[in-house]
């Protein structure tokens, strides 16, 4: 089964669009930086998936806010599309999350 939710639409100012888009990648580099944090409580050798993430999840917060500043600067507005694609699987099959 899948399903694709629209999680953020609309049209933000800079401060919004910061607001919604910092939070979500804040939560994120949160779980995974527990996450991380548990696989190394319970293992010596982790398999660096989650310190991997976090790394994409920091240049993409980079990325978030230069465009937050140019459209601030600029006098600009944001338009978010955000969609979540969710698929149910197999209990025995890993997925990235």
């Amino acid at each position: 089964m899948k399903q694709n939710l629209s999680f953020i639409k609309g049209l933000f100012s800079p401060a919004e669009a910061a607001d919604v888009l910092l939070s979500l990648l804040n939560d994120k580099i949160k779980f995974h930086s527990v996450k991380a944090l548990n696989l190394r409580q319970e293992q010596e050798n982790s398999d660096g998936s989650s310190e991997n993430r976090i790394m994409k999840l920091r240049e993409n917060k980079k990325i978030v806010e230069q465009l937050v500043l140019h459209a601030h600067k600029k006098g600009l507005k944001l338009e978010i599309n955000g969609t979540v694609e969710i698929i149910l699987v197999d209990n025995q099959e890993t997925v990235p999350l």
